[in-house]
């Protein structure tokens, strides 16, 4: 009960600092701005995500270790949910349904700027990421103690592991399993717009086809294993659904 508690206390006070924020950003540009989608004629978009939006999004806090510092910024002029953790593993997740046989593509913008450079995600010791979107297929449950559940992790992190590959978590091996969509340093500082395929990177992770949508997806940047400094920024994110 009182670990329960404690929790508690700990997901009021970053959903407290989130909405404090909130006008303190609205208020620093007189027109928030946006960072642009490409359009296509083909497919109609949906939000998953959006720092504007967050009050209506109902993020809650996923605590593993401590508490990484989630907090609305502006950077060049754009809102986004700014990341640094604090010796912490810590995320934020929200409840989605994404049927990906009809809306199979995720598009989202994100930035690092610090990303650690002894963090390994083939092993225990050095699994820090920068940046990272965990896609939790199925029912997770209770979302900040959420059941395991076939995850895909999209991750931003250093030139140790190659890009495009695909890695195992080494503490939930079976259950999360990575995908490297940035390594290295080449884009440091700059805001970069991916596009990945869930169902196919779904299938190439874990040989087969997902038997659920997407029921929750979170952000989460920690350095708990290597203490490194990290900085990262989550922009809106969308999936782009046949017509």
């Amino acid at each position: 009960m009182r670990a329960d508690a404690g929790r508690r206390r700990c997901f009021a006070r970053r959903i407290v600092g989130l909405v404090m924020l909130l006008p303190f950003a609205l208020s620093a540009c007189a027109a928030p701005q946006h960072l642009q989608f490409e359009t296509t004629p083909e497919a109609t978009a949906l939000a998953v995500f959006d720092p504007a939006t967050v009050l209506q999004d109902e993020w809650m806090h996923l605590p593993l270790h401590g508490t990484t510092d989630y907090r609305l910024a502006y950077l060049d002029g754009h809102l986004a949910f700014r990341a640094e953790p604090w010796n912490s593993a810590s995320g934020l997740i929200r409840r989605v349904a994404i049927d990906v046989d009809r809306c199979p593509t995720l598009e989202w913008h994100w930035r690092v700027d610090r990303l650690q450079p002894d963090a390994d995600l083939r092993t225990r010791e050095g699994d820090d990421v920068a940046a990272s979107i965990f896609l939790l297929f199925g029912d997770p449950g209770v979302l900040n103690d959420p059941v395991s559940v076939p995850t895909l992790r999209y991750v931003w992190t250093n030139d140790r592991v190659i890009e495009d590959a695909v890695i195992e978590s080494p503490y939930l091996p079976g259950i999360v399993h990575n995908l490297v969509v940035e390594s290295g340093s080449r884009q440091l500082g700059t805001w970069v717009t991916e596009r990945r395929d869930m169902a196919a990177d779904f299938y190439r992770a874990f040989g087969h086809k997902p038997g659920d949508g997407v029921g929750a997806i979170a952000i989460f940047t920690d350095n708990d294993q290597t203490g490194q400094p990290a900085l990262a920024h989550y922009g809106a994110a969308r999936v782009l659904c046949r017509n």
